[in-house]
C-alpha cells in the first residue's frame, strides 16, 4: 500500500520487532520483514488474510478483547497468544496493538507488535540460558509431573525421585493413579475430569516401600495448549504439616490430663450425635465424683491428678464400643450412649458404679471414691444443651438423696 512506501515505510520494514498493520476489520495489510523471519511465514501469504485465522482458537476472545480496548485507550492491552509458524508449530507470542487514527490522505488502521514470549520466559528464569531453566524446573522443591490423555507418566522432574523415592525409567508410561494410595485414586480421577480450571487436593502418594506421603496436588488440564499438550501434574510434600495439624487437632479435642474429649469437643459431639439420632433414644450420663475434695486436701492435687486419669480409663473400660465420655472439668464427667434405652442406661451406669467403687493407689497409697450419676434421654427430642442440663440436675438429686439414679 501506498501509505507504506514512504521513506518511514522503509525504516518500519527493517525494524527488529515483528510488525503487522491490520484494517479495521482485522484483515492484514501489510507486515514486515522481522515478522516473516519470527514466525517463518512468507509475508505475502499473511496480505488478506483475517488475523484471528493465524491465532489459536482458544486465545481468540482474549485477543478479540484487546483490540476492541485500541479504540477507547492510548494502547491496547499487552496479551500472550498463541500463533501457528510456517513449520505448523505453535508459537507464544506477545503482542500489543495502537490504533491509528483515520487522516486526510486515508483510512485508519492498526499497528500490532509482536515479540516472542519464550524468549522472554529464558532470560527472567534463566538468565537466557535454556539449559539453566531446565536445571531449575529439575530441581525444584515442587513435584513436576506432565500426564498424557489418558492419565499416563510422560516427564517428571527430580522431585520424583527425592520425594516419592521412584525412578521415573521405572513409572514413565505408567497411570499416575498408580502412585497413589488406593483409596485417594477416586480424588485424582474426579480432579483430572473436573482440571480445565486447576483443580486442588491432597492425597497420599505411595513409595516402594508402601510408605505413604501426604501431598497437595495441583492438576492442570493443559492438553489443549500445543505448547504443553498434557495434565501437568504439581505437588509439595505436606506429611509433616498434617502430622502437626493433627497432633494440634488431638491437643484442641482432648483433655490435656486424662486424655477424654474436651469440654468443646464433647458437646460438639453430642449435638452431632442428637442431631443424627432422632429415630433412636440417646442417654446422657452426669457423672460427678464422691468424696474427690477430701483426696486432694488430703495427700495434694499431684495425687488428685492420678486418681482422675485411672478414673477415666475405667469410664472407657465400662463403655460400649462407640459410646463417648469426656471431661467437663474438675471431676465431672459426661458419659453419651447413642441408641440406648432404659436397660442400657441402668446396665451401664451399674457398671461404672462398679468400676469407680474400686479402691484407686494414688501417691503412695490406696483412696476411695465413688460416683453420682444423673441421666436424661432424649424423649421428645430435645436439644443437646437440654439433655446436658437434665442430665446435671438429675447429677445433683442423686447426690442430695444419696440415692442411685433409678433406685
Amino acid at each position: 500500500m501506498s501509505r507504506f512506501t514512504t521513506d518511514l515505510g522503509r525504516v518500519a520494514a527493517e525494524l527488529p520487532d515483528a510488525i503487522v498493520i491490520l484494517e479495521p476489520d482485522g484483515a492484514i495489510s501489510w507486515v514486515n520483514r522481522a515478522a516473516g523471519d519470527l514466525l517463518e511465514l512468507d509475508p505475502t501469504t499473511w496480505l488478506g488474510r483475517n488475523v484471528f485465522e493465524l491465532m489459536h482458537e482458544d486465545d481468540h476472545a482474549i485477543a478479540f478483547a484487546a483490540f476492541e480496548s485500541v479504540g477507547t485507550q492510548e494502547r491496547g492491552s499487552l496479551i500472550d497468544v498463541r500463533v501457528k509458524d510456517g513449520l505448523g508449530a505453535w508459537r507464544q507470542l506477545e503482542i500489543r496493538g495502537r490504533m491509528v487514527p483515520p487522516s486526510s490522505t486515508g483510512e485508519g488502521f492498526l499497528v500490532v507488535v509482536m515479540r516472542d514470549v519464550a524468549d522472554r520466559q529464558q532470560l527472567e528464569l534463566g538468565g537466557g540460558n535454556p539449559e539453566q531453566l531446565r536445571a531449575l524446573v529439575h530441581h525444584a522443591t515442587s513435584l513436576l509431573i506432565t500426564l498424557d490423555g489418558d492419565g499416563c507418566i510422560l516427564r517428571a522432574n527430580a522431585e520424583l525421585s527425592r520425594m516419592l523415592h521412584h525412578d521415573l525409567a521405572l513409572v514413565a508410561g505408567e497411570p499416575f493413579e498408580m502412585l497413589v494410595e488406593l483409596s485417594d485414586r477416586a480424588l485424582v480421577r474426579d480432579a483430572m475430569l473436573r482440571s480445565e480450571r486447576t483443580e486442588r487436593l491432597e492425597a497420599r502418594m505411595i513409595r516402594p516401600d508402601g510408605e505413604l506421603v501426604t501431598v497437595d496436588l495441583s492438576i492442570t488440564d493443559l492438553r489443549n495448549d500445543p505448547l504443553v499438550a498434557a495434565y501437568v501434574v504439581s505437588g509439595t510434600d505436606i506429611t509433616d504439616l498434617k502430622t502437626t495439624q493433627q497432633a494440634l487437632r488431638h491437643m484442641a479435642d482432648h483433655d490435656g490430663l486424662t486424655g477424654l474429649l474436651s469440654r468443646r469437643a464433647l458437646l460438639a459431639k453430642l449435638d452431632h450425635v442428637v442431631d443424627d439420632g432422632y429415630q433412636h433414644e440417646i442417654v446422657v450420663l452426669f457423672c460427678d465424683l464422691d468424696g474427690f475434695k477430701a483426696v486432694n486436701d488430703r495427700i495434694g492435687h499431684a495425687a488428685g491428678d492420678q486418681v482422675l486419669v485411672e478414673v477415666a480409663r475405667r469410664l472407657e473400660r465400662a463403655l460400649r464400643p462407640g459410646d463417648l465420655v469426656g471431661r467437663l472439668g474438675g471431676d465431672e464427667f459426661v458419659v453419651v450412649l447413642p441408641r440406648a434405652n432404659e436397660a442400657i442406661r441402668d446396665e451401664v451406669s451399674d457398671r461404672i458404679r462398679q468400676a469407680l467403687g474400686e479402691s484407686i493407689f494414688a501417691g503412695d497409697q490406696l483412696v476411695e471414691v465413688g460416683v453420682s450419676i444423673g441421666s436424661a434421654m432424649t424423649g421428645d427430642h430435645p436439644t443437646a444443651a437440654r439433655l446436658l442440663a437434665t442430665a446435671d440436675d438429675a447429677m445433683y438429686e442423686v447426690k442430695r438423696s444419696g440415692r442411685p439414679a433409678g433406685a
